[in-house]
């Protein structure tokens, strides 16, 4: 057996592999559910411009720049969602690999492939590759920026493709999440701390800034970001660790993530020197600080790849120095952690497999597909407006426009909602607060159709609405 060429095509295998045994044990959906309503915009502009429809740009808002790398998609399997998994499956082992030859590279192959394999087995990773997250993206655009770092260096060209491309690259992890705001500045004082020449570090720096601020004021500023902001972190450190999975009745508690957010800290405190000076660490540590904004399942996955890629050196080197002799000795204390993290694990995707099996979902979810079924017999066209415009459109395949703004009486926004039949919202969101009280002072027009602990559906009464002078959407 010629185990040189197996060798050399090692990292191929491994992606058939990882891959065949999550769509073979059912760890994917493959339905419009669960998706991210970031992420859901951005698949949606590209499937409807390849099916040649309205775009839903001009109701929902620019997407972020997920859009871009989602332009396969549209071209080739618009409305696939088996495509679209096994994109997300590729963008996540793209990222590990990168990762991976980081580690190799700059610690040595056991740690890299200790972190990269749990990273790939994490339950945290296949929620994010089904809810096409910003976690796997965040994490290839990391070691993105960093070969592009390298590659153009190499060249030395100046204001060339390469350079280019780098600021390409950071518009599209500044879009996709706060958290991506740690390339920039990593990449920043990367250059300022080792430059090639003067110029060059004047022309990375005013490209970095341009480029940043014009992300920024395109995602957050003036466009509609679908950004979680403000979720208490221990609370997501605790369900990830603990492998929380969708319609799930246990209460994020933010106690849940004190032990977890401790393992952190002495990652980030024991692996200092490097992370100060090496960019991809660098870049993680920013990347948890900065996301802290918006602490979701996309955040916490830097944050695991942080603990995996920093802590796992310091494990090791703590075993090492305990001067004990043998496999057991050297690395006995290694194996316990790696069993314990694998055992934990596996036993976050069996309860994941089981989630997907029984059809399990996130409330907002449930009140989706409970339109969804409640709709599905209906012929004639009908219009929506919906908390989750983008998750929605998916789901029914019509068109869903977005919560209107606020109005000063109920018959202002009953007028100004025109012919829309079905209204889906979380009445218990502080922000919805003037809608639900105004709709509760329409009861003669409008009947709560489905009402369930974190949505409601809400109809508008056929004969009101036909009655109802000059209409406008």
């Amino acid at each position: 057996m010629d185990t040189a060429k197996i060798y050399r095509y090692w990292g191929v295998l491994a992606l058939l592999a990882w891959g065949a045994i999550a769509i073979g044990m059912n760890l994917l959906r493959f339905d419009a559910y669960g998706i991210d309503e970031a992420a859901a915009r951005a698949l949606l502009i590209n499937w409807t411009v390849a099916d040649r429809v309205v775009n839903p740009i001009v109701t929902l808002g620019a997407p972020d720049f997920r859009a871009l790398l989602f332009l396969p998609l549209g071209a080739y399997w618009p409305g696939s969602f088996v495509a679209l998994k096994v994109f997300m499956l590729l963008v996540l082992f793209a990222a590990v690999t990168l990762l991976y030859k980081w580690s190799k590279d700059h610690q040595d192959g056991e740690t890299a492939l200790i972190a990269s394999g749990l990273l790939l087995i994490a339950p945290l990773s296949l929620m994010q590759v089904n809810a096409v997250g910003a976690g796997p993206f965040l994490l290839l655009g990391f070691g993105l920026g960093l070969w592009l770092d390298r590659r153009y260096r190499s060249v030395g060209k100046q204001l060339g493709g390469w350079y280019f491309i780098q600021l390409l690259l950071v518009m599209t992890v500044v879009t996709i999440h706060p958290a991506g705001l740690a390339y920039p500045l990593a990449l920043a004082w990367e250059w300022h701390t080792n430059p090639l020449n003067a110029r060059q570090r004047k022309q990375m720096h005013i490209g970095i800034g341009i480029a940043t601020v014009f992300a920024l004021l395109f995602s957050y500023v003036f466009g509609n970001s679908a950004v979680d902001w403000g979720l208490n972190p221990l609370a997501t450190l605790g369900a990830a660790t603990l492998g929380r999975v969708p319609g799930d009745p246990r209460p994020m508690l933010a106690t849940s993530g004190i032990l977890p957010a401790l393992i952190v800290a002495v990652a980030i405190v024991g692996y200092r020197k490097s992370i100060l000076s090496e960019m991809l660490p660098r870049m993680l540590l920013l990347g948890g600080l900065l996301g802290l904004v918006a602490a979701d399942f996309g955040w916490a996955m830097i944050i695991l790849a942080l603990v995996l890629y920093c802590g796992m050196p310091l494990l090791i080197r703590l075993n090492s120095g305990m001067g004990a002799h043998g496999f057991v000795g050297q690395r006995g204390l290694v194996m316990v952690v790696i069993f314990i993290l694998a055992t934990l694990f596996m036993l976050g995707d069996r309860a994941y497999r089981s989630s997907i099996i029984n059809g399990s979902l996130e409330p907002h979810d449930q009140i989706i597909k409970a339109l969804a079924i409640e709709t599905e017999s209906l012929d004639e066209n009908f219009y929506t407006i919906s908390q989750w415009p983008a998750r929605t459109m998916l789901a029914l395949k019509r068109p869903v426009f977005p919560l209107p703004p606020k109005y000063e009486t109920p018959e202002d926004l009953l007028a100004n909602i025109g012919k829309v039949d079905f209204i889906v919202f979380d009445p218990f969101d502080p922000a919805n607060k003037h809608l639900r009280d105004q709709l509760a002072n329409l009861t003669e027009t409008m009947e709560t159709l489905i009402q369930q602990a974190d949505g409601v559906i809400v109809k508008v009464k056929r004969h009101h609405r036909d009655s109802q002078p000059n209409p406008a959407l």
